[in-house]
Parts: structure tokens; sequence; C-alpha cells
């Protein structure tokens, strides 16, 4: 015999049987305890605003089994939480960046206005909570005389799975993945579904389904791109990726003129799989630890930025390095 699924009131009872979580949800809702209760105990139904924000505000470890249970009453609430955001941003956002653009140091621009940018992009993107990532990917400066061979992801945040800050989650970024190909075509590409065959190669992160990229322009010139990854299959409508192209323009300004790039400079490599980079990206701060002490007693001058971007740019020699090497091996196979 099979076992029926619980109903979404008797998980509800589950989750609001602690006295705590009772009152953090009643909270959170903006409903009383006896409300929640007489939800669990079947006796009043909720309205559809109230289970969407429901799911939204539930523990995320416990928002699957609801959301299982919820679909066995109400068939179409996957399609409610899909529903697209407003495509308004607040103009008081809009005069908050504006405002830290302009009375900002240079030394803090970057990361107050980056910040400010990816929350509300995640926030009107993901509004339920369905799992987002939204990275903020920048193009690697060159060695001098050089070209650009690679995108380095420099900030984000997320929605579970992903965590809520995705800055130490680091990784480099090539023609192998959607983030490069956007940069090299110079304009928004999106993807329904990242589990089907390409007609060029892409890097998946694990939690990613679906996928849209805008590159962050100026004066015709690229600095990176705004990348947002989904749990969810077409999740990109028009009117997210008008969101994200509007976030894009926004997130510029939190860049200076020398960080934007003519697109002849723009030559990307492949670049090694994930696995491959995070033991040697681990490295990381004991390398610019050793930069610093070098530095100190040779009696060198250099700044935080400078000492990080030196050992950034050792990575990426080794990873591109490491790729060369691999090719050769195959090619003698």
């Amino acid at each position: 015999m099979v076992t029926p699924p619980p109903s979404w009131s008797s998980v509800l009872q589950g989750i609001i049987k602690s006295s705590g979580e009772r009152q953090r949800l009643s909270s959170a809702l903006g409903v009383t305890s006896m409300t929640l209760s007489r939800w669990a105990s079947g006796e009043s139904k909720p309205q559809k605003q109230h289970l969407i924000h429901l799911l939204q505000v539930v523990n995320a470890n416990q928002r699957p089994e609801l959301l299982e249970a919820l679909e066995q009453h109400y068939p179409d609430i996957q399609s409610w939480l899909t529903e697209d955001s407003s495509e308004h941003i607040p103009s008081e956002f809009f005069a908050q960046v504006l405002n830290i653009r302009t009375t900002t140091t240079e030394s803090l621009r970057f990361w107050r206005i980056s910040e400010l940018v990816l929350k509300q992009a995640l926030a009107q993107l993901d509004p339920n909570k369905l799992g987002m990532a939204v990275k903020l990917v920048q193009c690697m400066p060159p060695s001098l005389g050089d070209k650009i061979r690679s995108l380095r992801e420099r900030a984000g945040k997320g929605t579970p799975p992903w965590t809520a800050d995705l800055e130490h989650d680091v990784l480099f970024l090539g023609l192998e993945s959607l983030s490069g190909y956007a940069v090299e075509v110079r304009h928004i590409v999106s993807d329904d579904d990242l589990r089907l065959s390409k007609t060029f190669p892409a890097i998946q992160d694990s939690f990613e389904v679906s996928a849209a990229v805008h590159p962050i322009r100026f004066e015709g010139q690229i600095a990176g791109c705004l990348l947002a990854s989904s749990t969810q299959a077409g999740y990109f409508s028009q009117q997210r990726l008008n969101l994200l192209s509007t976030f894009s323009d926004l997130i510029s300004l939190a860049f200076e003129k020398e960080d934007f790039y003519p697109s002849h400079m723009i030559e990307l490599r492949v670049m090694p799989k994930p696995e491959v980079q995070r033991p040697i990206l681990a490295h990381f701060r004991q390398r610019v630890t050793n930069k610093f002490q070098q530095a100190m007693q040779q009696q060198q001058h250099f700044s935080n930025a400078e000492i990080e971007l030196s050992a950034w740019k050792e990575l990426e020699a080794e990873l591109l390095a490491y790729n060369t090497t691999q090719t050769d091996v195959y090619k003698h196979q």
C-alpha cells in the first residue's frame, strides 16, 4: 500500500509546533498566531498571496516538503510562484545608487554600489525565493600589451540553495561559460535549460538550471557582465531580462572608466572546470600574505588592492597554463 503524501495543513502543523517559529511566521506574515493555527487545522483557508508569502518566509529546509504538499491541493501554485515580479525598479533605489556614486570615496565605491545593486536585483528577480544567484563577473585586467583572457567572479548574492553572500565562492570563467559568451558577443544571452545539449560549450553551477547574462557596458566598451542563475527551467521571461538589463546598467556605475575595455582587447580562453580551479584558488589568502611579507622585506609599498590583483593574475596564469598543458597531453595521446 502506498502511503498518501501528508496534507499541507499537517506539514504546517509540524512547522508551527515550536512556539518561537509560530510567533516568527505570524509576525512575518502579518497574521495572528490563531490564524496560523486555523490554517494548520483546516478550519480556514489562506488567500493566494498569504500562501505565496508563507513559502517565502518559511525556513529553507522546510520549504520543499511544504511546497510538495501544497501542490496536491493547489496544482497551480508553481505558476503562482513564477509569475513575473514587478518590472519597475523603485525611483528611490535609483536615487540611492546615484547618491552613493557621487558621495562615496573611490576606495569604497565599487563595493557599496555592487552590494546595493546585487541585493535589489536578487529581491526583484527572485521575489518568491525559488533559488537564484546573481553574480558580478569582471574582466581580468590584461598583463602589459596582452589581451583579456578570462573573467573573474567578484561579488554575488543568493537565495537557497545558494548561500546569501557569494563573494568568497570565486571562479575564473572563459569561453566555456555563458558569461564569456555574453562578453564576446556584447549583448544579453539567456538559456532556458542548461542541462540540455549546447550549441557552444557551457560551464554549469550545480544548482543552475536556467541563466541569463548581460554585459556591463560603457561607451561601447565592456567591464564584465551581470549573471543571474535560477533553479527553475525557463525562468527568464522578457520582463526579467529587461530588469537584468537595467540592473547591469546601474552596476556599471560601480566601475572606473579604465575598467572598461574595447572589444578588440577581449580574446577569452577556455578555463579549467570548477573542480580543478577550487583547490588552486583555495590558497589565494596565503598567497596574498606571502606577497605582503615579501613587499615589507624589500621595503616596497603596495596597496591591498594592488597585492590582491597581483595574486589573482598569478592564479589566472596558472589556470591558463593548466588548460594548455591538458590540451597538449590530449593532442599527443
